[in-house]
C-alpha cells in the first residue's frame, strides 16, 4: 500500500489500467449510481480526474454538489490494482463540458446518444496494491 505516490507514476498507471469503477459513498437520498468509466482526464499532477456519466432520471439539483467518492482502478492481466478515494464535484458549466466533448470523437458520439454530465474527483488517497 502507498499514499503517497508521485503525481507522474500515479498518472502513469492510472493511464496504464484505464478502467475504473466509480462510487458515488454520500448518505444523501439521492446520489449517482455506480458507473464503470473508460474514457477520463488527468491532469499533470495526477491529483484530479474528470470523466463523464450519463446524466440519471432524477433533476441534477436533487443531488449533493459535493460528496465522497472511491474509485477502484483495474485491468485483467496487470498484476496491480489502484483505489482512490477523494471528493466528487458536479461540473454543470457547459462550457467546460463543450470543451471536455470535444477533445474525443468517442466522447462526443456518447454525447450524442444519451445526456451526460461532467464528474471531478479530487484525490486525497491512493491504495497501490501489487508489484
Amino acid at each position: 500500500m502507498n499514499s503517497n505516490l508521485p503525481g507522474k507514476l500515479l498518472k502513469r498507471k492510472l493511464l496504464e489500467l484505464n478502467s475504473a469503477l466509480f462510487f458515488a459513498e454520500n448518505d444523501s437520498l439521492f446520489k449517482l449510481p455506480n458507473h464503470l468509466d473508460t474514457e477520463m482526464e488527468l491532469n499533470d499532477d495526477g491529483d484530479e480526474i474528470r470523466f463523464a456519466i450519463p446524466k440519471p432520471a432524477q433533476n441534477i439539483e436533487a443531488f449533493d454538489k459535493e460528496f465522497p467518492v472511491r474509485m477502484e482502478f483495474f485491468k485483467k492481466g496487470i498484476a496491480y490494482r489502484l483505489k482512490i478515494q477523494g471528493k466528487g464535484l458536479i461540473i454543470e458549466d457547459a462550457a467546460e463540458l463543450e470543451k471536455w466533448f470535444a477533445a474525443s470523437p468517442a466522447r462526443q458520439e456518447k454525447a450524442r446518444n444519451e445526456p451526460m454530465i461532467m464528474v471531478k474527483v479530487e484525490v486525497k488517497y491512493v491504495d497501490y496494491t501489487g508489484n
